[in-house]
């Protein structure tokens, strides 16, 4: 099929400025940006169809099959409204660089060799990466939580798929305890500068075999089991058997908890496993051991280069990204700020070093890795986001309204996969923007705890109909107002770790309003102290659970209100699950309001007894007033209970059904929840509705627009 217009007919239509309506344009990897950008003689740059296509009002853009190999960051703005990005077949777009087969070599250095296990020498391969212009490998960390969002360093992608950096012990086993505390270090958490990191006993002799590494990086769980952080090693003292690092963790160096363990990173030593590799800055070589069945002069070798977005889109409306896969990138994928009703959609985002899509301004970098942090807003970045919205509740991301994320596959992404944000918190403008039928998974490859499948913030924007699965940490994280969490199946998430949930907000109770319905969660939390939803310190006030599955779920509990008010948790089904509900009276959470002032300071922050907070929230402008009878007005009913504990806790429990009978499930040996039209549970609570087990979950693909 032609396209409507060329570049040569543009110029013959418009020669006294008349604007053309629509035009199509084609791009391949063999085209030429000489040519007119038809079918049969496309242009080559994505760069240079966009420049062409800015002559017309809206226009459409067809990408060949093929690798579209970035250096720089697609800027798309205002003029850009409207174009569509369409992929024809395998079209994808990355910021790699790709490796010949003749750079693959042997290794044959005498010191290099004899750093290997006797095992793999005569299996490792090297890339000479200075040989081919590449000097700059990035960072590995420090990262982890409460640090900046920060690029991943250099990465090597055998047939799209990343190979792991060499560590020890390998992936699956045994971490190492952190012994005996010398020196916890600066707890930043207390305000303490970053001055020197922790130095702690070191049970193994293991570091006797890298005495010439010197970029070895350790990663694990510290102190808090929610607070992973990567950081460098400063050095090994193998007569004293000790470990020094350079950067401190926030809460300091501790041992004694199963959690609180180490895995070193960048070991030339130890590549053992097929699918290691490194990249040594001494020698500008990557170092690897080929991936197991893999002929390495038949497949595509790719290093990531590219620490920008992929694509920033700023501004524009109406533009969409259809089929275009993006991938194999330090950074971001796509980068989304102002404008409205942009589209993600039929597309694969995987192998990138950050999150997959942003939607909203970041913030600069904290320097002194505080809890809480006041910077300037940035674009095409996250930095210390998280932080600064700790500081800044209202803080408004410019994130524009109507973004969707839509139809996707998002896999081996770096630090989360999507951050949502958009609306208003002080007027509670809502910004419409969404995630719907996406897949998503693996995507804590570099940063694990609270860089989540999505992190929402701001006000009314919604995650409905995703599958999201297999991660270390949160499947979803919250943030803001009258969000909406439906129809999503989330299972085997927050496999790791202490004190987390599945899903978590904490901390701030002018969060209200948001709604989490007909979602099925399962096989999530089930280590250590960890529990299915978790609304910490008196967070995430307001909220309505209802008509959800929980099936084995939590270490702890389902549902963890940890201070909070005003939750209604209805016509839920919970079905192996150690605990149902937890609700903790005032304990300590209450000291942010009534020592800290943190709780009274965020309701002044959106003004919550003024319109139009007080006419949205009816009962929430007497919360402070209030704040010596809290928790309160928290109610569990009309809930199906099979083979789960029921706690007593600050809550009103009316109309369950703790069942010791078959409920009524179509067929649960089967994997069927849904209930059957005379099921015992409608005879057993009046009043429970069906929930619409078939519609949870991927539904079948539609591309929305």
């Amino acid at each position: 099929m032609k396209p409507l217009y060329t570049v040569a007919l543009i110029a013959a239509l418009t020669p006294f400025g008349l604007q053309v309506t629509a035009a199509g344009f084609h791009v391949s990897p063999s085209g030429n940006d000489g040519n007119p950008g038809t079918e049969d003689k496309p242009f080559f740059t994505l760069l240079h169809a966009r420049d062409v296509a800015r002559q017309v009002k809206t226009s459409t853009i067809t990408l060949a099959p093929g690798t579209y190999r970035l250096t720089k960051t697609l800027a798309l703005v205002d003029r850009d409204s409207g174009t569509r990005f369409i992929g024809s077949g395998n079209a994808r777009i990355t910021g790699s660089l790709e490796i010949p087969a003749s750079a693959v070599q042997p290794v044959t250095d005498p010191d290099i060799l004899q750093r290997l296990l006797p095992e793999v020498r005569g299996k490792v391969l090297e890339i000479d990466l200075h040989v081919l212009g590449i000097t700059d490998f990035g960072v590995i960390g420090p990262r982890g939580f409460r640090r900046p969002y920060i690029p991943a360093p250099l990465e090597l992608f055998v047939d799209g798929a990343p190979l792991t950096l060499a560590q020890w012990p390998n992936p699956g086993e045994p971490r190492v305890p952190i012994g005996k505390v010398l020196d916890k270090g600066p707890v930043t958490r207390n305000g303490d500068k970053p001055t020197r990191g922790g130095i702690f006993e070191v049970t193994t002799d293991r570091p006797a075999r890298w005495a010439n590494a010197d970029n070895v990086w350790i990663t694990g769980l510290f102190e808090n089991g929610y607070a992973d952080n990567t950081v460098q090693v400063k050095s090994f003292d193998l007569k004293a058997k000790t470990l020094t690092t350079v950067q401190p963790h926030m809460y300091g160096f501790a041992t004694g908890q199963p959690w609180r363990t180490w895995v070193a990173l960048n070991l030339l030593e130890e590549i053992d496993l097929p699918g290691e590799f490194m990249a040594d800055r001494k020698t500008g070589k990557l170092f690897f051991l080929p991936p197991a069945g893999k002929d390495i002069a038949s497949c595509r070798l790719e290093v990531s280069v590219l620490k920008e977005p992929l694509v920033a889109i700023e501004g524009a409306t109406g533009l969409v990204f259809e089929g275009v896969d993006f991938e194999c990138s330090r950074g971001m994928g796509v980068y989304i700020e102002r404008g409205a009703n942009n589209r993600i959609q039929d597309a694969t985002l995987r192998n990138l070093g950050m999150v997959a899509v942003c939607i909203g301004k970041g913030i600069s970098p904290d320097p002194d890795y505080q809890h809480g942090f006041t910077g300037t807003p940035v674009s095409r970045e996250l930095g210390s986001w998280h932080e600064h919205i700790y500081a800044n509740p209202v803080f408004n991301r410019d994130a524009g309204t109507g973004h969707g994320v839509v139809n996707c596959k998002i896999y081996n992404i770096g630090a989360g996969a999507i951050s949502l944000g958009g609306g208003d918190r002080k007027s509670l403008t809502a910004a419409g923007n969404f995630v719907e039928n996406c897949e998503i998974y693996h995507f804590n490859r570099w940063d694990r705890a609270y860089k989540s499948a999505v992190n929402l913030d701001g006000v009314g924007n919604s995650v409905r109909n995703c599958l999201i699965h297999d991660c270390p940490g949160s499947a979803l994280y919250l943030h803001g107002n009258d969000h909406v969490i439906e129809y999503n199946e989330i299972h085997h998430a927050l496999m790791d770790g202490d004190d987390m949930g599945g899903f978590y907000m904490g901390r701030d109770p002018s969060e209200r309003g948001n709604v989490i319905r007909f979602n099925y969660w399962h096989d999530l939390a089930l280590v250590h102290r960890n529990h299915g939803l978790y609304f910490d310190d008196t967070g995430g006030d307001g909220t309505t659970i209802y008509g959800n599955i929980f099936e084995r779920i939590g270490s702890a509990d389902a549902i963890f209100l940890n201070g909070g008010s005003d939750f209604t948790i209805a016509n839920n089904i919970f079905i192996d699950c150690k605990a149902v509900l937890r609700a903790n009276g005032k304990d300590g959470n209450m000291r942010w309001l009534t020592q800290e002032g943190m709780f009274e300071a965020r309701l002044k922050a959106v003004q919550y007894d003024q319109s139009p907070w007080r006419e949205h929230y009816p009962d929430f402008p007497d919360y402070l007033a209030a704040r010596n009878t809290m928790p309160r007005r928290n109610v569990l009913r009309n809930n199906l209970i099979v083979r789960s504990k029921l706690i007593p806790g600050s809550y009103q429990a009316t109309n369950n059904w703790v069942a010791t009978e078959d409920p009524g499930f179509v067929n649960y040996d089967n994997g069927s929840l849904k209930l059957k039209p005379d099921a015992a549970v409608f005879k057993q609570i009046p009043g429970f509705e069906p929930i619409p087990f078939d519609k949870i979950g991927l539904y079948k693909k539609k591309t929305v627009r």
